[in-house]
């Protein structure tokens, strides 16, 4: 199958001989949602994926989320509990539901909470959160004194306390235990993948850099689901020395392991197995799961001229065998599903949260050798037919 000339300037010679999807399968693509529950729902009926109950309907079809659930809007559960039931439902009629990693999934369960919106941590407050609030704020304090020890820091006072309060609203303390290892969400998205392929086409959140260097689908999954986990453990190690309090944020917790790291560098550790976890917290940036090269970050295929950038994109499609990438992170500005490189790559990130981003919600269909454009409330927009 070839990818149609829809008049961009690169025509690349094929990869390999494949097909988008495998025969009579038919494949849903859905791009980033960031808490937009009714257009995520509203995009899934226009698609036959789900009835008016959220029952699936979609067959033996494949839908795939590929990642940014999280974050921005208000509705983040309620999309996450939705794609959990229909991972379930999706079996019994011979489909499947291949929900993967975005960054911002990931930013969550390593504690960067910049686009949380205090919407979302009300989501999952409860009756007891005003008090369990309370006793975090004590447990931070113990915390806070026993750093204070060693001369690292000044106790917080009553203007700091106000200020801890409302940085740490009812229902936060919930939301770090629900994405948490041990929690509800946290266990599930830490088995999800941050890259999967269908026939000749792959599916991810960010894109596949040409200076990434793991070889394949595979690869990549094993090495983002070991960094998530290596992230857990340092976490953990680091909480359990007084170094951390659990509940912190990345940034803050950062800054917490530099001053210890200074601490230990300048003779005032003996601590050599604590100064090779700092050292590791403190190498973030080079992780897939943090940097800009990384899958779940690059933007290079939806932003670098197609014409400068044709032989990067068939090298890397060659190495992977693959013919197709379908991306999300990154919005075109027409807010629709955009083909780029003579249709091998497609753009399928339209700004689903219009409440933020002034967007639709959309869904990229593969069946039968034709990659359309779906929308709610209008015709399909067809992409590439059969081949042609």
């Amino acid at each position: 199958m070839r990818a149609a000339s829809l008049g961009f300037l690169l025509a690349l010679a094929p990869a390999v001989s494949l097909v988008a999807a495998p025969a009579g399968e038919r494949v849903v693509a859905v791009g980033d949602v960031h808490g937009a529950y009714e257009p995520f729902v509203q995009i899934l009926k226009s698609a036959g994926i789900v009835d008016k109950d959220l029952a699936w309907t979609g067959g033996p079809a494949i839908l795939v989320q590929t990642g940014d659930v999280m974050d921005r809007g208000p509705r983040s559960r309620e999309v996450l509990d939705l794609l959990m039931d229909l991972s379930e439902k999706a079996p019994r009629q011979g489909g499947d539901v291949r929900a993967l990693l975005g960054n911002h999934e990931t930013m969550v369960m390593m504690g960067d909470l910049r686009y949380v919106s205090k919407e979302e941590y009300a989501s999952f407050a409860s009756p007891e959160s005003e008090q369990l609030r309370q006793k975090e704020w004590e447990n931070y304090l113990r915390y806070r004194k026993q750093r204070t020890r060693s001369g690292k820091q000044a106790l917080p006072d009553e203007q700091e306390k106000n200020a801890w309060l409302e940085a740490h609203p009812p229902g936060f303390v919930e939301f770090r235990q629900a994405f948490s290892p041990q929690g509800k969400y946290g266990r599930w998205l830490r088995k999800r993948d941050a890259v999967t392929q269908i026939g000749d086409a792959i599916f991810l959140h960010g894109g596949l850099s040409p200076e990434l260097r793991l070889k394949n689908v595979r690869e990549i999954n094993e090495r983002v689901r070991q960094e998530i986990g290596q992230m857990d453990e340092i976490w953990t190690k680091l909480s359990a020395k007084g170094v951390l309090w659990p509940y912190q944020t990345l940034e803050e917790a950062q800054s917490e392991a530099k001053a210890e790291w200074q601490v230990q560098q300048s003779g005032g550790g003996s601590d050599p197995a604590l100064s090779t976890i700092l050292q590791s917290f403190l190498s973030l940036r080079d992780w897939n799961i943090i940097s800009a090269e990384g899958p779940l970050w690059y933007r290079g295929w939806a932003q670098n001229p197609e014409e400068e950038f044709g032989s990067h994109l068939e090298r890397v499609l060659k190495r992977f065998k693959a013919r197709y990438l379908v991306l999300g992170h990154t919005i075109h500005g027409s807010k629709r599903i955009t083909p780029r490189f003579n249709g091998r790559i497609f753009l399928i990130d339209t700004g689903m949260l219009a409440s933020h981003f002034q967007g639709r919600p959309s869904a990229l269909e593969i069946s039968g050798g034709n990659f359309k454009g779906l929308y709610v409330d209008e015709p399909a927009q067809v992409l590439s037919a059969n081949g042609q």
